[in-house]
């Protein structure tokens, strides 16, 4: 396939099927007939050289992106409070009620102590929100594009009778690329 792949004066790869036929058609209604217009399976280019040419078509993978914000430190300062807080009365009820041999400011101190380090490693242990990912599913992205892939008529090659016809060429190049399709450049010259 690779020889011949060369002997072709463009090739433009294409990622959907309905947008090579609409590639085709301009070709077609240009003036450029069937000996010149090949359609090929998007599984017999391999190896291509590419240039994006406009705006970046991957773009949407920044939205695609996910990322976990870490702790909040308001919550993490409030759960050591609320912790130092808790832990404090109940060391000091123990105190004071239930064993009064133990000095209660001691105890009280000791719980509230316990408590601001208990409710500061709980406040940093939780996972923050999740950011990105803005409504795709990225198994459904990819299952479409490797559903597409397959046996998909997605190349169009253009063999050119006389390839020293720069504004035949410019004009397919033209076509081409405003149709989404991305030229290889290790074709032609």
């Amino acid at each position: 396939m690779q020889q011949q792949q060369m002997n072709y004066d463009l090739l433009a790869v294409f990622n959907t099927e309905t947008d090579a036929d609409a590639a085709e058609t301009k070709l077609h209604k240009e003036g450029f007939g069937n000996e010149e217009v090949f359609r090929l399976a998007g599984e017999s280019v391999t190896g291509g050289e590419f240039r994006e040419h406009g705006p970046n078509r991957d773009r949407n993978a920044i939205f695609l992106q996910t990322q976990r914000s870490g702790p909040n430190t308001a919550v993490v300062i409030l759960l050591a409070v609320v912790f130092g807080m808790l832990l404090g009365g109940v060391l000091f009820g123990a105190a004071d009620f239930a064993i009064p041999s133990h000095p209660i400011l001691p105890a009280t101190i000791a719980g509230a102590l316990v408590g601001v380090i208990l409710g500061a490693i709980l406040g940093l242990m939780r996972k923050g929100r999740v950011r990105g990912a803005i409504g795709q599913d990225m198994a459904k992205v990819n299952a479409a594009r490797a559903h597409a892939g397959q046996g998909a008529r997605t190349v169009i090659a253009i063999r050119l009778p006389d390839p020293e016809n720069i504004s035949r060429k410019s004009k397919a190049r033209a076509i081409l690329l405003n149709n989404k399709g991305k030229i290889d450049r290790s074709v032609g010259g």
